[in-house]
């Protein structure tokens, strides 16, 4: 197994032993001490783990160190939580400490990895299994105890060579060995950027998402990175940042799909994507009472925000601000119908001076990427406001 470029920060120097013994399982590159770390170091390592003692939960050289990672990278997976000696506390602590830690960094990291874990006991159970203590040395340990299924605690003189073959599942490590060195592998192979937010962009065929994942490319910049995926390769979600499911006014015929990408993806962030609400006029309904009933059968299945847009409308504004399109084909063009609030339709020749606005408001991508951080304001939305003068 090859050592991967991760780096793990501890409290204390019992973590600091415990994780040196366990180097050989964890395959990591570097362990460091709190009080020793170079916290602007620490966006060059493709992991950064956290072993975080109970008491000192939420402290702010932690809140600091997650701090200066996020200003050079937005890739949230590759920071990852465990809390140690969790063999101390008891389930009703184990969530109190979990719930403390999370809303401790819930404005710098949503939905953060969090393990809970005992590296000493690990470290204990590898030690004996090496040979390095005998059973007589955890015996003499009162830290050692091994539940029975009865809920009594073994300790002492009770112990006995089987009991300590507990002590591993008991230290629940064995999700960072099997994480480490693959999760570093599935970043480079997911074509993750760590220095970005990563979104995964999916949905069923001929929904446009496509174009959809190119047009949120080029009008979000440099902040994220977009990569459109079939659902076959949806579990390669847990390297992304969130998801964006794709589907147009028709998606009840895959609403299976939905429901599959929902349970698989439980935790990640996702925004539902409806494209193609120009096509509203096909259907034997109102625009909003389409839009409602739509919402409400994916309410069903999902409390994840939905969005209605247009990438053709979109794609045209830009098109329109960039010079490749005139007014005049725009007016001429009988695909792009535009309406009033009360669905009736805008004359455009009437409106030229508008009509890049209109496209906008239209599309539905005001919403979507105010939400993704770009300002509502359309010149903002395409950073040049020389071209926008020139198109109204």
């Amino acid at each position: 197994m090859l050592q991967t470029n991760s780096i793990w920060i501890v409290e204390n120097k019992r973590q600091l032993e415990s994780l040196r013994e366990l180097k050989p399982k964890l395959h990591y590159k570097e362990v460091v001490l709190e009080a020793e770390c170079d916290i602007e170091r620490l966006p060059s390592y493709d992991m950064v783990f956290f072993l975080l003692t109970p008491t000192q939960i939420g402290h702010k050289f932690f809140k600091k160190a997650v701090e200066e990672v996020f200003k050079f990278r937005k890739n949230s997976k590759t920071i990852f939580l465990a809390i140690d000696d969790c063999h101390r506390l008891d389930d009703e602590d184990v969530i109190k400490v979990t719930l403390e830690l999370k809303a401790s960094i819930k404005d710098i990291l949503k939905n953060p990895t969090v393990f809970k874990v005992s590296s000493y006991y690990a470290a204990l159970h590898l030690q004996f299994e090496r040979g390095q203590l005998s059973l007589e040395d955890l015996r003499r340990n009162r830290e050692v105890m091994v539940p029975t299924l009865e809920g009594e605690l073994i300790i002492g003189k009770q112990l006995q060579e089987n009991d300590l073959a507990m002590l591993l599942p008991l230290s629940k490590m064995e999700q960072l060995f099997e994480l480490v060195q693959p999760f570093s592998v599935g970043i480079r192979n997911a074509g993750i950027d760590v220095t970005k937010k990563n979104w995964q962009v999916v949905g069923p065929d001929r929904t446009g998402k496509s174009l959809i994942t190119n047009l949120l490319q080029q009008s979000i910049g440099e902040t994220d990175h977009f990569v459109e995926n079939e659902i076959g390769t949806v579990d390669s979600g847990k390297y992304y940042d969130g998801i964006f499911v794709i589907f147009d006014l028709e998606w009840d015929k895959c609403s299976g799909y939905l429901e599959k990408i929902c349970t698989s993806t439980v935790g990640s962030e996702k925004m539902i994507i409806v494209n193609k609400v120009d096509d509203f006029m096909f259907f034997d309904q109102s625009r909003d009472d389409l839009f409602k009933e739509i919402s409400t059968k994916i309410q069903s299945l999902t409390s994840d925000p939905i969005y209605y847009v247009s990438s053709a409308y979109y794609q045209q504004y830009i098109k329109l601000l960039q010079g490749e399109v005139t007014v005049d084909d725009i007016i001429n063009d009988p695909d792009i119908v535009l309406v009033d609030p009360l669905n009736f339709p805008i004359a455009k020749e009437k409106n030229k001076s508008k009509l890049a606005q209109l496209l906008l408001e239209q599309s539905g991508f005001i919403e979507l990427l105010q939400k993704l951080g770009v300002k509502d304001d359309a010149r903002e939305i395409c950073r040049d406001e020389e071209i926008f003068s020139e198109c109204v």
